[in-house]
C-alpha cells in the first residue's frame, strides 16, 4: 500500500519497517537509498513507533491508520511524516498528524499530503470524520489544516481543536425519499 499525489510517495510504516527505524534509522536511508537526515525520525515519532508496533503486531488492520513517511516524488529526499493515531473510534473519528522537516516546510508539502490522506481516510467505511490538534502559536499547521476544510472545533488551553466531517454525496432515491 502507498499513496501518491503529484510531489509526495507517502508510505505506510509496517512493522518491519517500525522496527527498522526503531533500531536503526541509517537502515531506513539505506533500503530507501536516501540521503540521511539527522533530523528524521523526530522525538515524536520515536516514542509512538514502540506503542504502533505492538498494535499493528497483534491488529494488522492498523496498517494505514498509524504513521505514514513523505518521501519526494522522485525518492531523493525524506519530507517528513504524516499519519493518524489509531484506527476510527465509535464515533468513526480519527485524530491526523504532521510533521515536515525543517529543510521541507514552506513548501506546500504538508498541504498536499493531508488532502491525500484525508482523501484515503474518507475511503474507509468506518471513518466519518477527522480531527486535529494544533498549538495556538502554530499558525502553519493551522493553515494546513483550514485549506484542507478543516474547521475550528474549540480550544483546550492553547491547543486548538480542528474536525473535517466525511461529506454524504445522496442520490436520486435518497432525496425522493426524504421527500416523503
Amino acid at each position: 500500500m502507498e499513496l501518491k499525489t503529484n510531489r509526495l510517495q507517502l508510505i505506510p510504516i509496517t512493522v518491519d519497517l517500525a522496527q527498522m527505524l526503531m533500531k536503526n534509522s541509517l537502515a531506513f536511508y539505506y533500503k530507501y537509498q536516501l540521503p540521511w537526515n539527522k533530523n528524521w525520525p523526530h522525538d515524536g515519532l520515536k516514542a509512538l513507533l514502540p506503542i504502533y508496533a505492538e498494535k499493528l503486531e497483534s491488529d494488522e488492520d492498523q496498517l494505514g491508520f498509524g504513521p505514514w513517511v513523505m518521501i519526494d516524488i522522485d525518492g531523493e529526499h525524506v519530507v517528513g511524516d504524516i499519519g493518524f493515531k489509531g484506527k476510527p473510534d465509535e464515533e468513526g473519528t480519527i485524530e491526523i498528524g504532521f510533521h515536515v522537516v525543517a529543510s521541507e516546510r514552506n513548501a506546500g508539502y504538508a498541504t498536499e499530503a493531508v488532502d491525500n490522506m484525508c482523501e484515503w481516510a474518507f475511503t474507509q467505511p468506518e471513518v466519518k470524520g477527522i480531527e486535529a490538534q494544533c498549538d495556538k502559536a502554530n499558525i502553519s499547521s493551522q493553515k494546513v489544516l483550514i485549506n484542507n476544510g478543516f474547521t475550528h472545533a474549540g480550544r483546550h488551553r492553547d491547543i486548538f481543536l480542528f474536525k473535517k466531517e466525511k461529506s454524504v454525496h445522496k442520490t436520486e432515491e435518497d432525496s425522493f425519499k426524504e421527500g416523503l
